[in-house]
């Protein structure tokens, strides 16, 4: 599972890298900026060829953009709409909770990092994300099996509107179907159909 790491301080990069490591976490990229991180997804590129990442740490307070503004901009890219992000600060949730989650933010971590915490949450947004995937995943399931439906039925209508002739005598096959009523089909249905059968009386 991929990680992207963005702080601009060194010593907080590091010390997340290395609890994750720890716990096992081996696909870890840390950036010291929004920029860097960007450019690491691709945005420019609505990440087409960006980090294959599946959950995104972000600090708050950074020189070049503030974590809330990064994650605004991330989450408006389709590739990344649905990525966990957890804010990580040393400020009060007060200031900018309601503001990070409005930009999209799933959560956040308080500093002084603490290695439990830290853990527990990464482990609880990883578990969001496979319960989202498997809804989507689900719901595009659904949504194909519908048009799939959609299409049959199109098929079997038009099934139905073939009208049965005989391209010998042009008569109605069966002869259950009577002029007067073959007639009054076709007026009604304009999008009708012949169907070339050969009758048992033309074809002896």
């Amino acid at each position: 599972m991929g990680i992207l790491i963005v702080d601009d301080s060194p010593d907080e990069r590091l010390l997340l890298h290395h609890i994750l490591k720890n716990a096992g976490y081996r696909h870890l990229v840390t950036v010291s900026s929004s920029r860097d991180a960007f450019s690491q997804l691709d945005l420019d590129h609505a990440g087409a060829s960006g980090l294959s990442v599946d959950l995104i740490l972000m600090d708050i307070k950074m020189p070049d953009m503030d974590g809330v503004e990064a994650c605004r901009r991330i989450k408006a890219v389709p590739a990344y709409a649905h990525t966990p992000l957890i804010m990580v600060t040393a400020r009060d949730p007060k200031d900018f909770l309601q503001a990070a989650f409005d930009a999209g933010a799933g959560d956040y971590i308080r500093k002084p990092v603490e290695s439990v915490e830290l853990l527990a949450r990464v482990k609880s947004a990883f578990k969001l994300k496979q319960e989202v995937d498997a809804r989507r995943s689900w719901e595009e399931e659904v949504t194909k099996t519908i048009s799939d439906l959609d299409q049959t039925l199109r098929e079997i209508q038009a099934l139905q509107q073939l009208i049965p002739v005989c391209p010998v005598c042009k008569k109605s096959h069966p002869a259950r179907i009577s002029e007067t009523a073959l007639t009054e089909y076709v007026q009604s249905h304009p999008e009708a159909q012949f169907q070339s059968v050969t009758c048992s009386g033309c074809a002896t």
